[in-house]
């Protein structure tokens, strides 16, 4: 299989388990809100936040090995001979296998005990409900311990771009996922605690089964002991996620600090407001996240392989394409967001609408320069980059404060937040250049510009409806239908080059002639 293909195969895929768990997830989540009650519900997030961190934890470091996997797969492409090329993916897999091996179990033995206690003496949990609280704290430490040590075979699968597969188990999951909370909610009883045992088996089941096929399919898992103790390698692994956690913590310290700054200047509604606008953009992100989750390996592969201009052709091909599923959901959204608003909540939220605008805008920022962080990840030289990347997410907080201090209003926040987005885009544009020779002025005339054209062109010919109809269900969908239509052709002439159009013919001759006689 070619690397366009296997690259458009594996957006089909992502994408559409993306929208399938999407629709699957809107009657889940009201389904085990209705079976546990709105007491359990809530004990089951509290309770399974206790470990919010070691999820992050895990995140960061599974990102750190799909790199070096990535990596290796690439450079084992232009090794001198096969046998060394497969030693070398070897070696990274039984480094981070001592790894997820041993920091798991590190966390649990230390964490465990605390988690518990927690559970029993410093949770407000009613008496009766204390003993199934523990059992669900004690599901979810399972669920996490089994999840890092399988880190290191679901890496393989993402490196060596078997996403398309892991996409399989996880639609099987999504519908068995369905099934079993449709069954709680037809069948009232004390589910806290049986629901916590099922999400723990469907956790550990296919990553069960995603370790036992790594086995059998990839030659590079296997176990080495001579392998174990790479100190070089276990060093390497552990400083790239160490530096991703700078990036991260910024991130994470914006988002909870951003939400208690608006909580004192502005009050609950308005932090509800940002919620609203968070949960909309999610879904966004969810869509477009599954794209570039899909371009990620590929681009590591080419820089492994030394292969330059490949890397920064797929670098450039992210930008466009996030960008675009981006703008697909956000623009004809964007142009009728209070009617969305209105039908989705009834009575939203005062600052609902603005705070939206906002999120939108930081989200389309962020994806016109998502390749330029890739490729910047590839090349593994990320110190000075994250260290710039955490620290303009933590001035965030500052200046949204300085805004606030001032007498701005709640919207001011929003603007602190997309100015630093710009810094950040800007810094990814920057060190891109410099490090993997990413032309800036490609960046401008190629991305950033065509995009703004064909946002303000899709965007004027939506607003076309509101000359002859008032806000109601029936403009919202006539604005989507115009923006769409006029979205499509436009993105091809503007943004595709001709290798992509022509790729894309390709693609829909074949499965024409595959569906027509």
């Amino acid at each position: 299989m070619t690397e366009n293909r296997r690259i458009f195969l594996n957006i089909v895929a992502t994408y559409g388990r993306s929208l399938f768990a999407l629709a699957c997830g809107l009657f889940t989540s009201r389904w085990v809100l209705m079976a546990l009650g709105e007491v359990d519900f809530g004990l089951y997030g509290v309770v399974a936040g206790l470990t919010t961190f070691i999820g992050f934890f895990n995140g960061l470091l599974a990102a750190a090995v799909s790199r070096f996997y990535a990596f290796s797969v690439g450079q084992a492409r232009t090794a001198a001979s096969r046998a060394e090329g497969l030693e070398a993916c070897q070696k990274w897999f039984n480094s981070a296998l001592l790894i997820h091996s041993a920091v798991p179990l590190a966390l649990m033995v230390a964490g465990y005990p605390v988690g518990e206690w927690a559970v029993r003496e410093w949770l407000t949990i009613p008496p009766e409900r204390v003993e199934a609280c523990v059992w669900v704290f004690r599901c979810v430490c399972v669920s996490c311990l089994v999840g890092m040590v399988n880190v290191p075979f679901q890496a393989m699968y993402v490196a060596k771009q078997y996403i398309a597969e892991l996409t399989v188990y996880s639609f099987v999951t999504t519908v068995c996922n369905f099934c079993f909370v449709y069954y709680m909610v037809t069948h009232p009883g004390l589910w806290l605690a049986k629901y916590a045992a099922w999400a723990m088996a469907l956790s550990v089941a296919p990553q069960a089964l995603v370790a036992v096929r790594a086995l059998f399919v990839f030659p590079e898992c296997r176990f080495r002991r001579a392998y174990l103790w790479d100190w070089g390698r276990t060093k390497a692994i552990c400083n790239f996620a160490g530096w991703q956690f700078f990036g991260g913590f910024g991130s994470i310290l914006r988002s909870q600090g951003i939400a208690i700054l608006i909580n004192k200047y502005y009050g609950p509604a308005a932090n509800a407001s940002m919620a609203i606008a968070n949960s909309i953009i999610s879904h966004c992100n969810t869509l477009s996240g599954s794209m570039i989750g899909a371009f990620s390996p590929a681009i590591t592969n080419a820089c492994g392989a030394r292969d330059y201009a490949q890397m920064r052709a797929m670098a450039y091909r992210t930008c466009k394409v996030g960008t675009l599923l981006s703008l697909l959901f956000i623009l004809p959204m964007a142009l009728e967001l209070r009617e969305v608003l209105t039908l989705w909540l009834k009575e939203p939220p005062a600052y609902a609408e603005g705070l939206a605008y906002c999120v939108c805008a930081i989200t389309l920022i962020d994806h016109t320069a998502v390749g330029h962080m890739l490729a910047v990840n590839a090349n593994g030289r990320i110190a000075r980059y994250q260290a710039f990347l955490g620290t303009a997410l933590i001035l965030t907080l500052p200046l949204a404060w300085l805004f606030a201090a001032l007498g701005g209003g709640v919207y001011t926040i929003g603007v602190a937040m997309i100015l630093c987005m710009m810094a950040c885009a800007w810094g990814r544009v920057w060190f891109a250049r410099r490090l993997v020779g990413m032309s800036a002025r490609h960046w401008l005339f190629h991305i950033l510009l065509p995009l703004g054209l064909l946002t303000l062109c899709a965007g004027a010919v939506g607003l076309l409806p509101r000359l002859w109809m008032g806000p109601s269900f029936w403009r919202l969908c006539v604005t989507t239908a115009l923006t769409e239509a006029a979205f499509v052709p436009l993105s091809w002439f503007l943004l595709l080059t001709d290798a992509e159009r022509a790729f894309i013919r390709t693609k829909l001759n074949t499965l024409r002639a595959k569906f027509l006689p």
